[in-house]
């Protein structure tokens, strides 16, 4: 059985996932929690592109943070491509999900475009 690794190859346009030492930018810590409705989302200044993200998630809000990986986003794209949204004139909303197929996704809401870029649990 071929393993996906995540995010896919035709995807790397819009979001890649960077090994931490060759992080040159300021970044983003975030950490998801099933807890809190199995999504994490927040306003991103439109100018903070590319984003460089280091992603955490918890099972429960009790839970030890697992470490998914650090990445680099691009907004525009993202926001041109609908996985984002617009939050008010210089935001865009950025929200990851897990889902029930165990992958987190970026995407504006349910029902609505995702790209996923983590398996969680990690295995």
């Amino acid at each position: 059985m071929k393993k996906d690794i995540y995010p896919l190859l035709q995807f790397r346009h819009l979001v890649s996932r960077i090994d931490q030492a060759s992080l040159l930018q300021k970044h983003r810590r975030w950490t998801g929690n099933d807890d809190t409705d199995h999504h994490y989302h927040i306003a991103i200044p439109t100018d903070n592109d590319p984003l460089y993200l280091h992603l955490f998630w918890r099972r429960k809000s009790a839970a030890p943070a697992e470490f998914i990986g650090t990445y680099v986003l691009n907004i525009k794209g993202l926001l041109s491509e609908g996985y984002i949204r617009k939050d008010g004139v210089k935001n865009v909303r950025l929200r990851i999900c897990h889902s029930d197929d165990d992958l987190l996704y970026i995407q504006t809401k349910s029902g609505k475009p995702s790209l996923a870029i983590a398996r969680f649990p990690l295995r």
